[in-house]
């Protein structure tokens, strides 16, 4: 298949933070752009905020036709490269693109539901003054937003009553 001359999904690599300047620029080129967001909600000096942030951070997808769009994609204001390997860049299945966008909920926003934490489970502190403790899940408080985690440290255990948000899984083993 002759990808240089046909219309095809490519990832847009950018400059940090610069996502929606870059989907900026490369719209005004009439291109279909697709910059999926998340809406999640993060401890910003103790407070819990939502924030809104790309899915993938640094890159956006756009759709265009190489021969014709790729040198003015490259130097659009923004972009730091199309992903590709050396001077051809990559196509991205469609497939990944509907598979994404069929996870948008109606706001808008992708939605990615973290698997639930069960008692048993290893967590680890990943926000506040306790940030990088490890421990076990013990259980759930009646309120559903609160839990009781088994500290492990090296010379004491403790419990310790802590909201839910401020906790990740622990997936890899120490």
């Amino acid at each position: 298949m002759d990808y240089w001359r046909n219309t095809n999904w490519y990832a847009i690599h950018t400059y940090p933070s610069r996502e929606a300047v870059a989907a900026m620029n490369i719209e005004r080129l009439g291109l279909e752009v697709f910059l999926p967001r998340i809406k999640q909600q993060k401890s910003v000096w103790g407070v819990a905020q939502m924030v809104i942030k790309p899915l993938f951070s640094c890159y956006l997808f756009a759709r265009f036709c190489p021969a014709a769009y790729l040198h003015l994609i490259q130097y659009a204001r923004g972009v730091r490269r199309v992903v590709g390997n050396g001077s051809r860049p990559l196509p991205v299945d469609d497939e990944i693109i509907l598979a994404v966008r069929s996870g948008m909920g109606e706001e808008g926003y992708v939605q990615i539901e973290p698997r639930p934490m069960r008692p048993g489970d290893r967590v680890m502190v990943h926000d506040g003054p306790l940030q990088g403790l490890i421990g076990t899940l013990e259980q759930e408080m009646d309120d559903r937003a609160r839990v009781v985690v088994l500290l492990e440290a090296i010379e004491y255990q403790g419990r310790l009553l802590i909201e839910k948000r401020y906790l990740k899984a622990q997936t890899e083993t120490l």
